[in-house]
């Protein structure tokens, strides 16, 4: 699994190199390239009433869009979040700090004993940050996507800057937190992951059916995530509704299930 890391990181960090500079992949978008399937028709595209003829481009962020980012989608709906905790590139940048043993650390010493210990630091879950960490996930998530479709989709520049601030952040993060705070804590694919990695989504997820003991008996992890998040509207309508109506729908179904057994 270690060299799949890897494999996947090194991957990663050539396409954001890609995306500030890349002599080569724009001929891969050239009309008369032999196979290639992003080719060019050569074509003009009507803007405005004139003739706008298509132009190669570096397919750094063709690539980033329409084959990593869905890749990643696909590994959270089949295999489910431990897999991909495993083997995102995010995560394992996240761990630089623990690796080169760079990481905060408080020193505590026992007043018996005067024997001095240093303990790393970590999220307490009485702070805001353990009890809001949702909103900064989502908010990132957030930005991202509005990101997208303002900025990053249209200068590869502006997305190479982004992620490379995000791996920054990810980086800093490991510095200041021990474990995998990152993907606890920080990581925008956290709402995605609740949708699509839990309950009975996922080879590794199981069947939510199989593991409910009655019709309000469900995994500790089924348990509807708005319910500490103070029923926030956006998030119950625009991310954690859909984790919330599979427990829903279940529960009405076994329900109706109970009913009919005891007519």
């Amino acid at each position: 699994m270690h060299w799949v890391r890897w494999v996947l990181t090194v991957g990663w960090l050539l396409v954001i190199a890609s995306l500030f500079y890349d002599p080569w992949t724009a001929a891969l978008t050239t009309p008369d390239h032999p196979w290639s399937p992003l080719r060019l028709t050569g074509e003009c595209v009507p803007v405005q009433g004139q003739c706008v003829e298509e132009q190669p481009y570096p397919i750094g962020a063709t690539l980033f869009w329409g084959a990593i980012v869905p890749s990643g989608i696909l590994i959270l709906l089949v295999f489910g979040h431990e897999l991909w905790r495993r083997i995102c590139p995010l995560s394992f940048l996240s761990q630089i700090p623990r690796a080169l043993g760079w990481q905060r650390q408080f020193k505590r010493e026992n007043a018996q004993t005067g024997k001095v210990r240093y303990e790393l630091a970590k999220v307490k879950p009485d702070s805001w940050l353990g009890r809001n960490y949702a909103y900064v996930q989502f908010g990132w998530l957030f930005v991202g996507l509005c990101g997208r479709i303002l900025f990053f989709n249209a200068d590869r520049l502006v997305l190479g800057l982004w992620l490379l601030f995000t791996i920054g952040i990810a980086i800093a993060v490991g510095y200041f937190y021990g474990g995998k705070s990152w993907c606890q804590y920080f990581c925008p694919m956290a709402p995605v992951q609740t949708i699509f990695s839990e309950g009975d989504t996922g080879i590794e997820g199981g069947n939510i059916a199989a593991s409910a003991k009655g019709p309000h008996q469900f995994p500790s992890h089924l348990s509807c995530p708005t319910r500490q998040l103070h029923c926030t509207p956006v998030f119950h309508v625009f991310i954690f509704s859909a984790r919330c109506f599979k427990v829903e729908v279940f529960d009405t179904k076994v329900e109706d299930h109970e009913v009919e057994r005891k007519e």
